[in-house]
């Protein structure tokens, strides 16, 4: 197993459950990070924890769709965290009368900030663990701020390239990626919703104190305006295909005008060369003269291009 515990003294390691033991002993609050592991050494270590079956196989089991439940037993949350390189990972937060307990699976270097700062505040968050929850909450979704960072930055490279070149391989993947976010955008709204939901009333939860629910009534805003965020880059994703659609299709019908100019100044070469080219006998013998050629075959087909053109150009064409 590999899990960190982040307390007001700092964080330290735990890979054994024996480990665990001493180290959370004298311990009055603290933020357990599992990370990785066997799935059956991270259920020893939650039921030393002292979480009931059910809390357990909660925890364990990925691909929840996300939701809160706050009560007076503490807080259980489905969400999300970012990775440095935009890799959005699961997150399960359980909050207890002792702890607060995370798992999911990722590279642990992503909350280190989070850490941080839950360990700059802990002295104040072990009084409250409801306060406590909401802050690492919050800390957990300020690492999505990255990756809206990052979309941002493909999305404006995305439009330049497309403006340079219409026909670059970039829409492919700008389509895939526009499925993504409004996939993931539309997994963010059910979120926001069940957040707050879970929040109406959080002041009457027993336990919850003032500070707590002025947290939790925080993240609530922050989850709204993340989802909004998430819910700009869509459309502006979809404004960039939609607008690249339309150059397109502009250029395609350039195209077909050109071709019919072409077509148009032709007509008339094609119907003489189908008309002079037909082989009757009195056609043969009327107009084989060498003025015949210079008169049918040169100049009254320059006259019908010059005409065609003469035409074209008075129509603005």
């Amino acid at each position: 197993m590999a899990a960190l515990i982040a307390e007001a003294v700092g964080v330290r390691q735990v890979t054994t459950t024996a480990e665990l033991r001493d180290l959370i002993a004298p311990l009055k609050f603290f933020w357990l990070d599992v990370f990785a592991g066997d799935e059956a050494v991270q259920k020893e270590v939650l039921t030393e924890l002292g979480l009931d079956a059910p809390e357990v196989l909660w925890a364990l089991r990925f691909g929840q769709v996300p939701r809160m439940a706050i009560g007076q037993h503490g807080v259980r949350v489905v969400t999300w965290l970012a990775e440095p390189a935009g890799t959005i990972i699961e997150v399960h937060l359980l909050c207890v009368r002792r702890c607060i307990v995370t798992v999911w699976k990722g590279n642990p270097a992503t909350l280190d900030e989070a850490r941080r700062h839950f360990i700059e505040r802990a002295a104040e968050l072990e009084k409250n663990p409801f306060n406590a929850a909401a802050i690492v909450l919050q800390l957990l979704l300020a690492t999505l701020d990255q990756v809206i960072t990052i979309l941002d930055t493909k999305l404006h490279a995305v439009r330049e390239e497309l403006h340079r070149a219409p026909h670059t391989s970039e829409v492919a993947a700008l389509t895939g990626d526009l499925q993504r976010l409004q996939s993931r955008w539309a997994d963010f709204d059910r979120y926001s919703s069940a957040v707050r939901a879970a929040i109406v009333g959080v002041e009457a939860v027993p336990g919850m104190d003032p500070r707590g629910a002025v947290e939790f009534n925080d993240y609530v805003e922050q989850v709204e305006d993340t989802e909004h965020r998430l819910h700009d880059r869509s459309e502006w994703a979809s404004t960039i295909l939609q607008n690249h659609a339309a150059a397109v299709a502009k250029r395609q019908a350039d195209q077909i005008n050109r071709l019919t100019l072409v077509s148009i100044i032709f007509l008339p070469l094609t119907f003489i060369t189908g008309f002079f080219g037909m082989n009757f006998n009195w056609m043969i013998e009327n107009i084989g003269s060498a003025f015949a050629f210079v008169l049918l075959g040169v100049i009254l087909p320059t006259l019908c291009v010059a005409l065609a053109v003469v035409w074209l150009r008075r129509r603005r064409l």
